[in-house]
């Protein structure tokens, strides 16, 4: 059963910001990986830019600090919580509950 603040047993399934995870927990290890468009969008930006940072010459610290705590703030806004299989698999069904059609009984 999943509440209405998103959280079904122990894991939290709704981001802190909006109501669409874009990072949920990981089917392998742990931690946090995208399970939506827009959260392998970000990821695939953050990849881009970390790369260009790299190739530009005098490269400033700041710079890599500002795009890595970007990026970590994003993860904390838009993901679940954080976990591995197990919480993957909590995860997976509060999402299939939320999107199920309504059954009612005439």
């Amino acid at each position: 059963m999943v509440s209405p603040l998103g959280i079904i047993g122990a894991v939290r399934t709704s981001p802190i910001v909006g109501e669409k995870a874009w990072f949920g927990p990981r089917r392998f290890g742990w931690g946090l990986g995208p399970v939506s468009p827009e959260g392998w969008a970000v990821t695939a930006a953050f990849t881009a830019l970390a790369t260009a940072i790299r190739q530009w010459q005098g490269r400033p610290r700041w710079a890599r600090l500002a795009m890595f705590a970007a990026f970590v703030l994003i993860l904390f806004l838009k993901g679940s919580e954080p976990g591995g299989a197990g919480a993957r698999a909590d995860f997976d069904a509060a999402r299939k509950a939320a999107t199920a059609p309504a059954v009612t009984n005439p």
